[in-house]
């Protein structure tokens, strides 16, 4: 796939936010660049800082070809937690799946502190994220999902294992397709 997320033609863009800069955020760096830096005032204004746990929703107003804007803080880079990354993965997931958003590109950066295999715990992190779907709407065939998942380039060497690991979490799903693209293929 060549672009980034705020390229792609979907229901909604997700982004988890650390609390600094979005200059040092990659994807949100580009993101806050398309809106005009409105995602910089709210952070100035206090309404959205990437604090531990808090969610915004926006509407994109045409600046992204996604419809929807929803950020999930996760507070300072240096104390995120992989347990912390994983619980506010797990509720941008419970939140985009009660919005009933089912056509998505997510963007998940890479925490400071991570000490283990990074391709077991991203695609972990992806699985936490469509449980919440799975939950919610079970073996309903007349249900369909896309979800995007978008990486910093620093893991690009550590998502080949990706594919396979969902395809197996999620095997028991009759309509389930797992679809792998590096940048640039």
């Amino acid at each position: 796939m060549e672009g980034t997320p705020e390229d792609l033609w979907c229901e909604a863009l997700a982004a988890l936010a650390f609390q600094e800069s979005y200059e040092s955020q990659g994807a949100l760096f580009t993101l806050n660049s398309r809106t005009g830096g409105y995602l910089s005032l709210l952070r100035e204004s206090g309404f959205f800082q990437g604090t531990l746990g808090s969610t915004l929703l926006l509407a994109s107003e045409g600046r992204v070809k996604a419809e929807k804007i929803v950020l999930k803080g996760l507070g300072p880079k240096a104390n995120c937690s992989p347990e912390a990354f994983m619980r506010c993965v797990k509720e941008l997931g419970c939140s985009l799946a009660g919005l009933n958003l089912r056509d998505l590109a997510i963007w998940m950066p890479l925490p400071e502190s991570l000490e283990r295999d990074l391709s077991t715990f991203f695609c972990g992190a992806c699985i936490a994220l469509l449980r919440s779907y799975a939950e919610r709407h079970g073996m309903d065939a007349q249900f369909y999902l896309k979800a995007i998942f978008s990486f910093p380039h620093e893991l690009i060497a550590f998502t080949d294992d990706i594919p396979g690991q969902l395809k197996e979490a999620f095997h028991h799903l009759e309509s389930c397709s797992v679809i792998s693209v590096r940048k640039g293929q």
